[in-house]
């Protein structure tokens, strides 16, 4: 007769073993995944060690040629003083940026010609003592000359800007070079801008500044070109030639007007 514990104790070992085997059978694959994941985090770590380490080559090679650059700019500002420190003859004097000023041109602030600057009284007599100049073989009367002027400038006056255009003309035609040619292109200005071609008289007016600069109409031109330039809404033009004309005739007849339509215009 077999123990009573022997009898006992058989399916309970048996149910041990199973449980035991059971548990091996898990914990087997547990640990392999526990080592592939160890490798798997390894491989990335080396993986991001490699590209640390491409990452501080490509810096490192960028730093150089940063430094290869500084370098070589650095060789041509010391090549550009030493050149700068031999030659200083050679190189032109740097000038100022101009002023800001209107695109017009400036023709009365050129030098005039020796035919626009009337000689001083005092140099004529003497010259006139030392060797009389002989009179023009063609002069005509100076009476005859104002006479034809004078036609001209009355009929503008009376308002007829064709006829005394017409008249005015036609004395520059026979009197060119007369004492008062300026006058009668002046006035042949102020028919175009009673008719309101300003821009006909724009440009009469600039052709007396141009030809007479040194005349009194010179003055008196510039103020109806800019009175001219405000009519056709330029107001930029109309400033510059206003401020023109009290730069170059601040003592003018025209230079207290100028400044009270230059103080309107800039509001």
């Amino acid at each position: 007769m077999k123990p009573l514990c022997s009898i006992s104790l058989g399916p309970l070992a048996l149910l041990l073993l199973l449980f035991l085997a059971g548990c091996a059978a898990k914990s087997e694959p547990s640990g392999e995944s526990m080592e592939w994941r160890v490798k798997s985090l390894e491989e990335s770590f080396l993986q991001f060690q490699e590209t640390q380490r491409g990452t501080q080559d490509r810096v490192a090679a960028l730093e150089a040629r940063m430094e290869e650059r500084f370098k070589r700019l650095e060789a041509e500002l010391e090549e550009a003083k030493l050149q700068l420190a031999q030659a200083p003859a050679t190189l032109e004097p740097v000038t100022p940026p101009p002023v800001a000023r209107s695109a017009e041109p400036r023709p009365w602030t050129a030098p005039p010609t020796k035919a626009q600057i009337p000689p001083p009284a005092k140099a004529e007599k003497s010259k006139a003592k030392a060797a009389p100049a002989p009179a023009p073989a063609k002069a005509a009367p100076v009476k005859e000359s104002q006479a034809a002027y004078e036609r001209g400038l009355n009929l503008v006056l009376a308002e007829k800007p064709v006829e005394g255009r017409e008249a005015l003309q036609d004395f520059l035609k026979r009197y060119p070079n007369d004492a008062l040619a300026p006058n009668a292109h002046y006035w042949i200005g102020e028919t175009w801008y009673a008719q309101k071609d300003f821009t006909q008289a724009i440009l009469t007016f600039k052709d007396v500044t141009q030809k007479y600069p040194r005349h009194d109409k010179a003055a008196a031109a510039l103020y109806k070109i800019g009175l001219a330039y405000e009519a056709v809404g330029d107001k930029a033009n109309a400033v510059f030639y206003l401020k023109a004309l009290l730069d170059e005739y601040p003592r003018s007849e025209q230079a207290a007007p100028a400044k009270l339509k230059l103080k309107s215009l800039q509001g």
